[in-house]
């Protein structure tokens, strides 16, 4: 089951009057490279700039072809951008020739190239060169965007729609800075009325028109003037004070300029530690090599004297023996009886003293030995060694789909997903299939149940949480402006308020369903630092609350007073790895997506690993968010958008 669906993306009608005759006059002026109204592709001015969901735009022609050219080698529908890469999708219904009108017009380019052409020398009128004439500009009509001559300009100022328009000599116009022309040509007709946008909707942060507002706005409660929106009602500037510390920390760390020279060092890093590692375990092998062969020397010599001392009494009662035995040999042979018994007396007490000092002569001769014992540490060692250790590439915070799926289960056992990249929460039945889904106008972040379990609560991009009705259709019920930006949620079902996590100030809150805090763990004055990226949440029966902590590989346990209860951070083969998605069952076990190890950790109430429950057996990658419903399935949105359900006993 697949909660990702492709948009069609339908072809835009072209807003903007431009001729082919404009075009090829002012086609042969160009800018450098990094000019505002200059074509990356071809160099020139832009004609029908068309911008691309990167903030990158290009003249219509221009992208058209590149798309069209994309396409053919890579076979796919997706082309780059030819400025940052980024991957652009197009849609399964267009034909070549409609790829670069299913891209919006670029309104502010096209009104900042037009101004810089109105103020070149030989600006013909507009109006008459339509009628194939050319007749020097004197004026510039702010409400038509078109250069008139004395004469056209007579008859604009006495039309009956064009007579209140305001119209500036070109020669003024020259001396007034470009930016505040651009500011005084504020008038912006929506796309869908044609009307002029003078309303800003703060509930769902959209410019409205007058007909927008009657329309598709008519339930929203904060719709306020443009002028009030960017003075008050919106956090414009905390956007672009956000993007440019953003830009400078990315700038300062190197962090987009020389990535194939951190792959290169990483590379030389682990060629050096490889090398360290065997050096070192050679170098105290060849150590203990030295002292044993030193020691070997020593108990060889006393090995070798023990055996001379074990040796040398047999040789000399050997000689005797056989000294002894060759004289009674002799005397049997040539003596006399007198003789032999004279010796036999001598020879007798000889073979006695012998026979002591030589031992039982049955058993084999003596020997000394000299054996090396292995250490019993060295001896497992080499019986269990199989590699020195393994090789990974990481892909450090680039991995695509981490932290950007929601996941809930209503009391039937619907499934609600929350997809950030696509901006839209989708509703499945129990059994896989796609029920209903609600477009939204930014990125939601994560989806808790509350109430009845059949009303959702959604964290979202720019300080807001919504409320959604799923019991049949999703509807919306009301929006809550926070005071952060918030990220991971849960709903305590005892104390009938939401527990939220937030990225960007380090801390977990505990608010109201109005949005505002009740208490704030983790950062202030007299908190210590508990959190470094605070991601999922999960309220557990006992108030306490369950966090996943991408930043430090761990999961953080603290009670409703904001006590740490436990920290678990294993190391060995239970080591976190970006852990995103928590929860808890209603035996209070825990349940942890460990993303960068592709597995489920299983953790008992007290924070103590009991088991891993999935893992790549299970077909399981990069899971990421992770519930477990009243019925005991348990869900698992994988960073690849992917849904999948198993049974839990």
């Amino acid at each position: 089951m697949d909660p990702n669906s492709e948009e069609v993306v339908e072809p835009l009608t072209n807003g903007v009057n431009h001729s082919e005759d404009s075009h090829q006059e002012t086609e042969e002026k160009t800018k450098d490279d990094d000019g505002i109204t200059a074509c990356f592709i071809c160099k020139k001015i832009y004609n029908l700039p068309k911008t691309l969901p990167c903030f990158h735009s290009f003249c219509c022609q221009c992208l058209e072809d590149h798309i069209s050219k994309s396409l053919n080698q890579n076979g796919q529908r997706h082309f780059a951008c030819p400025m940052c890469e980024e991957k652009c999708e197009i849609s399964t219904g267009l034909l070549p020739g409609q790829y670069a009108h299913a891209f919006p017009d670029d309104l502010f380019l096209t009104k900042l190239v037009e101004l810089e052409s109105a103020m070149c020398d030989g600006k013909v009128c507009d109006i008459c060169e339509r009628r194939e004439e050319k007749t020097p500009a004197s004026h510039w009509c702010m409400d038509c965007n078109d250069a008139l001559c004395d004469t056209c300009l007579k008859v604009h100022l006495h039309g009956k729609t064009t007579a209140g328009h305001s119209c500036l000599a070109i020669a003024e116009m020259r001396k007034i800075p470009l930016e505040t022309l651009m500011k005084q040509k504020n008038k912006v007709p929506c796309s869908k009325h044609n009307e002029l946008i003078t309303l800003f909707c703060v509930d769902c942060r959209e410019p409205l028109c007058v007909q927008c507002m009657a329309v598709s706005h008519r339930r929203c409660e904060n719709v306020i003037t443009v002028s009030d929106a960017l003075t008050s009602r919106t956090d414009v500037n905390d956007v672009i004070s956000r993007l440019n510390k953003l830009q400078m920390t990315v700038e300062n760390v190197g962090g987009m300029g020389q990535p194939d020279k951190s792959l290169e060092n990483s590379i030389h890093e682990a060629q050096e530690r490889i090398n360290a590692v065997c050096n070192t375990i050679c170098e105290r092998v060849r150590q203990h090599q030295s002292v044993l062969l030193k020691n070997l020397e020593s108990q060889s010599d006393k090995a070798k004297g023990l055996l001379k001392d074990r040796i040398e009494p047999r040789k000399t009662g050997l000689k005797s023996i056989k000294a002894a035995n060759d004289r009674m040999q002799t005397l049997l042979r040539y003596g006399s009886d007198v003789e032999i018994l004279l010796a036999y007396n001598q020879v007798r007490k000889k073979l006695d003293s012998c026979q002591g000092a030589l031992g039982n002569t049955e058993q084999k001769a003596p020997s000394v030995r000299l054996d090396f014992l292995l250490d019993e540490t060295v001896e497992h060692f080499i019986e269990n060694f199989d590699k020195l250790g393994d090789l990974m590439v990481d892909l450090g915070e680039s991995e695509e789909g981490i932290s950007s799926w929601g996941v809930t289960c209503t009391s039937s056992d619907d499934i609600i997903v929350t997809d950030c990249k696509n901006k839209r929460i989708q509703k499945f039945s129990k059994f896989g299939d796609l029920v209903d889904y609600v477009q939204l106008e930014d990125e939601p972040r994560d989806i808790t149940t509350c109430g009845n379990r059949d009303d959702v609560a959604i964290t979202m991009i720019g300080k807001l949480v919504i409320f959604l009705a799923t019991r049949k259709t999703m509807q919306l019920i009301k929006r809550a402006k926070t005071e952060r930006q918030y990220d991971g949620i849960s709903y305590s079902e005892k104390d009938a308020f939401l527990i939220v996590s937030s990225l960007r100030d380090q801390v977990v809150d505990i608010i109201h369903l109005d949005g505002s805090v009740m208490r704030s763990f983790g950062s202030g004055a007299g908190d210590r630092v508990l959190f470094n990226e605070p991601r999922y949440i999960s309220a557990t029966p006992d108030r306490s609350i369950i966090i996943s902590d991408v930043g430090q590989n761990a999961i953080i346990c603290i009670d409703h007073n904001g006590r740490v209860v436990f920290r678990y951070k294993p190391d060995g083969q239970n080591v976190l790895k970006k852990p995103q998605g928590v929860c808890v069952d209603k035996l209070g076990n825990l349940f942890v997506a460990d993303f960068g190890n592709n597995r489920v950790q299983l953790l008992a109430s007290d924070g103590m690993f009991q088991r891993n429950v999935l893992g790549v057996e299970s077909a399981l990658e990069k899971p990421v968010a992770i519930r477990v419903s009243g019925s005991n399935r348990m869900i698992i949105v994988q960073s690849d958008g992917m849904v999948k359900v198993f049974s839990y006993s």
